[in-house]
């Protein structure tokens, strides 16, 4: 009785017992240690990662250290400003890192109180909210923190490589990545509530939710087209400081002047104003540590009340049922209610799947002027098929879920008087006709532009079937071999697992192997004068049919008796 009232007295005190904070911290490092030992960390995703940022920064620093060039050199009014424009990159560049890490932020916070597992825990043990708070807040801290050292470094460093910059240039540096994260973490947490509002709105709203996040994922591969075509540009030797006009310069400069607060890191990174900058920066630096601790406390006390009474399920009114359906058909539309009245899975598969053939015409748009110009070839059937290999690999990469997202579901369908067969089918059914969708949406778009004919854009969807065949097969099968299901009461996967990481180091190997392998084989072959005659489409079928029949095998092999005796995707 005793230790419970001292339990219940610790919970209501209104300190910050910076002792627990410690533990709390510590649990969450020695959690992460625990699964890197027993084999749990997706290590193979955390290198993917790892590569993928590297690479994206390389490109950054080596593409947009030329665009840095031709933009300094932009004169406006006759003369040229440098500190002008100096000012105007580091603003608009600041911009967009604030955005990306308000984005990431708003995510992160939502995870953090009202995803996490062990807030259940946590409203269960002597631990009040305010120790809490800064537990949580110290975690999202340090994420934010390492996500603008990458960033921010990134671009001045860029900056640095063609503009000589001093000692202080590195210190306000470093300085920036630190006091960045309170900004941004500030500005998500003002946000979150809204975000986890409209989250609700549109729980139930299935439509509705598909046609928006279809809509914003084609918005931002615009903009990736956008930066695409500028780079082509850049790389073709065509100047694009023409651009730069006076009417141009004058709105950039106008709209530079209200971007706060990257307006005032641009200045100090500058040396146009730094005095006022950070005088402005650090009111700007008090208000949202205020903001911070007001509006995430205030948040955490719902937090902890929606995870201690569950988070409520979409009902919808029962009906009965108006026509029977077979096992298969069932089973398939099943299968398509699950990804669809879940949001999430709606954005990762299906709005990819649907938005991708844009991708595929933005980087062909690109790659096949960039290879004729700089190989003198026209490589467009060879290129169009490394794209649709490695597009279509990107969006199946859902498939990597396909037993596991079931959650608990899946024991129940085990216990169906149903074959292993008709349920497994199923699945990889309901993917090859997304997939189909996809793949003949992308060969249409290349057939309309003029980029392949008729009869290439039939060879694209064919391979890209049989190709996506093999991704789905495999996916789904590693998937089962390795399950794990959800914690969550509605078992949704809120995670990547090392299979997802498997299955795109396994499509990205395979779509560079063929691919690059029909590249190279073209221009070897017009280089020295041998007829190229049919050897892509040979060489490509040949390989796909072979990747669609051992994916067949992997998939079958001994897939009843593991299905029968299958007792795990526990946690």
């Amino acid at each position: 009785m005793n230790n419970r009232t001292n339990a219940a007295a610790a919970k209501k005190s209104g300190r910050i017992r910076f002792r627990t904070v410690n533990a709390l911290l510590r649990k969450g490092i020695q959690e992460r240690r625990s699964a890197f030992m027993a084999g749990q960390f997706d290590l193979l995703g955390f290198l993917l990662r790892l590569v993928l940022i590297a690479a994206i920064a390389t490109l950054f620093i080596v593409f947009f250290g030329r665009f840095t060039e031709i933009y300094m050199a932009v004169k406006t009014g006759g003369s040229n400003d440098l500190l002008a424009r100096a000012t105007e990159l580091f603003t608009i560049l600041y911009s967009a890192v604030i955005v990306g890490m308000v984005i990431g932020g708003i995510g992160q916070i939502g995870r953090e109180l009202f995803s996490s597992d062990d807030m259940k825990i946590f409203s269960a043990m002597p631990i009040n909210e305010k120790t809490l708070f800064v537990a949580k807040l110290v975690n999202i801290y340090i994420s934010q923190f390492f996500i603008a050292l990458v960033a921010v470094l990134t671009v001045n460093i860029t900056f640095s490589l063609r503009v000589g910059v001093t000692a202080l240039y590195w210190v306000w540096t470093f300085l920036i990545c630190f006091i960045l994260p309170l900004i941004t973490i500030a500005i998500a947490a003002l946000l979150v509530l809204p975000y986890q509002a409209l989250k609700r709105f549109l729980r139930e709203r299935f439509a509705v939710t598909f046609v928006l996040l279809t809509a914003l994922l084609g918005v931002a591969f615009w903009l990736y087209s956008m930066i695409l075509g500028g780079v082509k540009q850049m790389l073709l030797g065509d100047s694009v400081r023409y651009f730069f006009n006076e009417r141009v310069m004058t709105a950039i400069g106008k709209v530079c002047s209200f971007l706060y607060p990257a307006r005032w890191f641009a200045g100090i990174m500058s040396g146009s104003d730094p005095v006022w900058s950070w005088v402005f920066m650090a009111v700007l630096i008090a208000v949202c540590l205020l903001l911070s601790l007001l509006i995430i406390k205030g948040i955490l006390g719902k937090a902890l009340k929606a995870r201690n009474e569950g988070s409520a399920s979409f009902m919808l009114r029962s009906s009965h049922l108006r026509k029977r359906h077979s096992k298969f058909t069932a089973l398939l539309k099943k299968e398509f209610l699950l990804i669809f009245r879940t949001p999430s899975y709606t954005f990762s598969y299906f709005s990819v799947a649907l938005i991708m053939p844009l991708m595929v015409y933005f980087c062909m748009d690109v790659g096949a002027s960039l290879v004729e110009n700089l190989v003198g070839l026209n490589c467009n059937l060879e290129l169009a098929l490394f794209l649709t290999i490695l597009f279509g690999a990107l969006t199946n990469i859902f498939c990597a879920t396909n037993i596991s997202r079931d959650g608990q579901m899946f024991y129940t369908v085990k216990a169906m008087p149903l074959n292993f067969r008709t349920v497994f089918f199923s699945k990889i059914v309901l993917c090859l006709l997304v997939t189909a969708l996809s793949q003949a949406l992308s060969a249409t778009i290349l057939l309309s532009t003029g980029i392949v004919g008729w009869g290439d854009a039939f060879f694209l969807i064919l391979i890209g079937m049989l190709f996506s065949f093999a991704n789905i097969a495999v996916a789904t099968r590693y998937d089962f071999n390795h399950a794990k299901f959800s914690t969550e009461d509605d078992g949704e996967i809120k995670e990547s697992s090392g299979t997802v990481s498997t299955v795109i180091v396994m499509g990205m190997a395979l779509s560079f192997a063929v691919g690059g392998l029909v590249f190279v084989l073209k221009v070897l072959s017009v280089l020295r004068g041998f007829e190229y005659g049919a050897i892509t489409y040979l060489l490509t079928g040949g390989i796909a049919l072979l990747a669609a029949g051992l994916s067949a095998f992997y998939m079958l092999f001994r897939l009843g008796k593991k299905y029968y005796e299958f007792s795990g995707g526990g946690i």
